[in-house]
Parts: structure tokens; sequence; C-alpha cells
């Protein structure tokens, strides 16, 4: 139990991940289509409100292409090709995009899905009108990482192709505290099998790091899954992205288009190559 005394180097990749986790890819597919929650991907009506903005924001829909990094079960990817976009979609969980398939199929619905780390994965000469990342998936990259994404972005975009993408802001966690908290799990969200459920969140001091590590502790083994996500202002990924060449940004309180302020827990970008 040593583990449980150690805290983890900053952006340390934890022994499980909870996308290839049976069980909790599985739960977290049922999150997703879940209309009581945001948990996991937001509400029909906002996604409907975000994929009318988006298309707002695009020229010439039967001549435009987007992927869509991360893209779970397909709600952004649906509602874009009934738009008459081409759509492409990418996602590390096999739940997710088994479903995406039986979905579109049954919708007769053309996009085209893979099943792979969208960081590391070869879409060979592809290129794209527009990419998105939605629900703040970027903020769990270490820097190095995200800047190796960023210059992958902006390679998979045609000239002028926009990069929209969501992040948390540091009002989000303004209420978040370092604890611990235990409970005997079986049956629920993280185990199928009675284990015990350790979790512990923890704010890296001087960064705008947070943690959520949760451990499952079995007689005979432990997994381990880390939730890292690093919060930002508008100015710090602006820099970094004219730096890989990206030309202009424009920000926005989400991506709905909402009005950014001060207040805000989320903001969007729109920047373009």
């Amino acid at each position: 139990m040593e583990f449980l005394r150690v805290k983890p180097r900053l952006y340390q990749q934890s022994r499980d991940a909870i996308w290839l986790d049976l069980h909790i890819s599985h739960q977290l597919l049922k999150a997703h289509l879940d209309q009581t929650t945001d948990g996991a991907s937001r509400k029909k009506l906002f996604i409907s409100d975000s994929v009318n903005w988006i298309a707002s924001l695009m020229k010439d829909a039967p001549n435009s292409s987007l992927l869509d990094l991360g893209c779970g079960p397909g709600l952004y990817a649906e509602k874009l090709a009934l738009k008459g976009y081409a759509i492409t979609g990418i996602d590390f969980s096999a739940a997710s995009i088994t479903y995406a398939l039986a979905s579109a199929k049954k919708k007769k619905l053309t996009i085209q899905y893979f099943l792979g780390n969208y960081v590391d994965y070869d879409f060979a000469t592809a290129s794209y009108d527009c990419v998105l990342l939605i629900y703040c998936d970027l903020g769990v990259f270490s820097p190095a990482a995200r800047k190796q994404l960023f210059r992958k972005i902006y390679q998979l975009l045609k000239p002028g192709g926009l990069f929209i993408f969501d992040v948390f802001t540091s009002k989000y966690y303004q209420s978040f505290g370092d604890s611990t908290a235990w409970e005997i799990e079986v049956g629920g969200f993280w185990s199928r099998k009675k284990c015990l459920h350790l979790q512990k969140n923890q704010h890296y001091v001087n960064t705008n790091t947070y943690l959520e590590s949760h451990y499952l502790i079995y007689p005979n083994h432990y997994k381990e899954f880390f939730i890292w996500d690093t919060v930002f202002t508008p100015t710090e990924l602006k820099n970094e992205l004219h730096q890989i060449g990206f030309s202009s940004s424009t920000v926005f309180g989400d991506v709905a288009g909402a009005s950014y302020d001060e207040a805000s827990t989320t903001f969007c970008l729109v920047v373009q190559k």
C-alpha cells in the first residue's frame, strides 16, 4: 500500500486508463447518453445549440470536412452529418466507437469513425476544414503533449481551417480542495466486483493543475486511475497557438458562442490556420 503515500509526479500517467477498462468504459458510455447530467457529455439541447453555432462559423457545408477528436458515441458527429458535413470521429473507447458505428448505420448516416488515441493516430494525408476538441479534453495533457497535439492539429487543417475547443478556467475549481475519501464499491461506476475505492483530490501548488486519483483495492491486486486537469487563461493558449503558426483567435464563453467574462467557468477558442 506504499503507493498511496506517494504523491504522483506532475502529469504522471496512471497504471490503468478509464477508457480501456471494460467496466468503466461502458459506464462512461451510459454517462454520455444520460440526459439528467452533464457528467460525460453535455445535454442534447446544449449540443444542438453548439452544433448550430459551429455551423454558423463554417462555409459551404456540402464541401466542408470536420474532424471530431474524442468524439465519444457520436453526439456531435451525427448532428453535424445531418447538416451535410463530411464527418470523421476518433475516440479511445471501444464501447463509444461501437455505439457510434451502430447508431450511424441505423440512422443511415455516412460518418467515418476510428478507434484510437488521437494524439498519436496516423491520419495519413487527410486534411480538414475544421477540427473539434470539445468538453475540455485539453486539460489532461502535459505542456509538451499539448504542444505536440497543437502541431498535429495545425498539420491536419487546410489553409484557413478552424480549430474549435473549450477548456475550464480557474473559476471551475474555486471550491476544489485537497481531500480524501473512501467507500466500499460494488456494481457501481468504478467497479462491478466488490472493492475498496479510495479517492484523493489534489491541487498542485503554484500550478494551475488538479488531480483526481482513484484507487480500487481488491484482495490480490489494485487499479489506479489519474484524472489530470489543467486550467488556462485565453492569453496563455492564444500565445501557444500563435507560436505554432495559427493566424488568429477569438474567445467565447463556451462552444455554443456565449460571451466570455472573468466569471466564466469555461472558455472556447476559435483559431484559424
